[in-house]
């Protein structure tokens, strides 16, 4: 009690290092801090960690990719910070800490995307909180963080870190890994960042990534539950941003599969002006279109179309092109039949929107990579502070590249703090 006869606030709890943020870049950090011998503490707002691996992958957890290439990630900042943090922890090196230590076995799907072998995404949380357990971390959920105040110098040696708990924490080094604003519903808030934001860190406007696209032209929305291959390509006026090659899947609103995801960047992503969308379909495996309606003889066009593309697909296409279903290739003037060519080639999809940090997987935007050091993820900013996964400016594309990022970050930030304390 005080002299006022109120309860003395708990003192707080002292640690090597803290973790803020129990994902899967939270839990590598933890992980990797404590295997070195440090004392460490998790904080997850959560009751239960791992939100987002959970639901990940429909459930099953696309664990990594197969393969990588340092193009397979974007961000606004240091590409040599990039593939210097990517490189780091080599793609067979992580799989094997998945499979060999963790005992997690995996599978190679066709997509070249890594599950579990159970395909069960809990199998993957329940080897990491094992992990957690052996190593000696101090999980600790159900504590939102409320304040962080970082070491003053020559007052202070620890982060101070307070939940709504009312509970407090010390930690010599610190490791943000909360996340971003993608899929709220999993407890991410952005409020990692509004951390490092008032610790002095610079924030690149956030944006929802691999999110669904959302039609100008609602026509599109009549083809919902349909996918097809076709060649993509995001433009700035007339320059080029991005071509892929992939699934596109129509939904009631507009577009979604890996290949509108993977775009999707491109007119979510503040400062873009004007961006457009173009689509050939079947990409690669299109026919040359032009030669194929130009061919001799008195047949449909819709036939030429039908045998070729999903009848409700071909349909729409005709209807874009203003050309009658019933219309014959000799008798098809010059301009229809270019008009057609072009729809089947470079066919305008517009875009109205897109559907939020609802249904985002990730989180665009962040802390710069170049207010990190890409040695141990570090602050350049706040000496002892530490940033990792989602809260740094950069952006995988769909299958496993996200969770390649955060796995990969997590464990330099958890190696990194560890080395720090024995020479801080």
């Amino acid at each position: 009690m005080t002299a006022h006869g109120t309860p003395a606030a708990p003192e707080p709890i002292a640690y090597d290092v803290g973790v803020i943020g129990a994902g899967a870049a939270g839990l590598a950090a933890a992980i990797f801090a404590a295997r070195a011998g440090r004392r460490v503490v998790l904080l997850e707002s959560r009751p239960v960690p791992g939100a987002k691996i959970r639901v990940s992958g429909g459930g099953r957890c696309n664990v990594l990719p197969s393969r990588f290439e340092i193009d397979d990630f974007a961000t606004e900042g240091s590409r040599h910070t990039l593939r210097k943090v990517l490189l780091s922890w080599p793609l067979d090196d992580v799989r094997r800490f998945f499979e060999e230590e963790l005992r997690v076995p995996l599978k190679v799907e066709e997509t070249g995307k890594l599950f579990p072998v159970s395909d069960r995404s809990r199998d993957v949380i329940e080897a990491l909180l094992a992990e957690c357990m052996r190593a000696g971390v101090d999980l600790r959920g159900g504590r939102r963080v409320t304040a962080v105040r970082a070491p003053v110098r020559d007052t202070t040696t620890a982060f101070e870190v307070e939940t709504g708990t009312g509970e407090r924490f010390l930690a010599r080094k610190l490791i943000l890994a909360t996340g971003g604003l993608s899929l709220p519903k999993t407890g991410s808030d952005g409020f990692g960042l509004e951390i490092a934001r008032a610790l002095g860190h610079s924030v690149r406007p956030t944006y929802p990534a691999l999110v669904p696209l959302i039609a100008r032209d609602p026509g599109w929305g009549e083809l919902a539950g349909l996918s097809i291959r076709a060649r993509l390509r995001a433009l700035s006026g007339s320059r080029l941003l991005e071509e892929r090659e992939g699934d596109l899947l129509f939904t009631h609103r507009g577009f979604s599969g890996p290949l509108a995801l993977d775009l999707s960047r491109h007119f979510t992503r503040p400062g873009v002006e004007s961006p457009s969308l173009t689509a050939a379909w079947l990409g690669g495996d299109a026919p040359d279109w032009d030669a194929l309606i130009k061919e001799p003889g008195k047949r449909p066009v819709h036939t030429i179309l039908r045998g070729r593309l999903p009848r409700r697909l071909g349909e729409r296409i005709l209807a874009l092109a203003g050309v009658s279903a019933d219309r014959t290739t000799s008798d098809l003037p010059r301009a229809d039949r270019a008009g057609l060519v072009r729809m089947l080639t470079a066919c305008p999809l517009e875009i109205a929107g897109d559907e939020g940090y609802e249904r985002a997987e990730v989180t665009g935007g962040g802390v710069p990579l170049e207010e990190v050091s890409a040695a141990t993820l570090e602050s350049r900013v706040v000496p002892g502070l530490h940033l990792a996964g989602e809260m740094l400016d950069v952006v995988g594309r769909i299958g496993g590249y996200n969770f390649l990022w955060a796995w990969v970050t997590g464990r330099k930030a958890g190696e990194g703090t560890a080395r720090a304390v024995i020479s801080g």
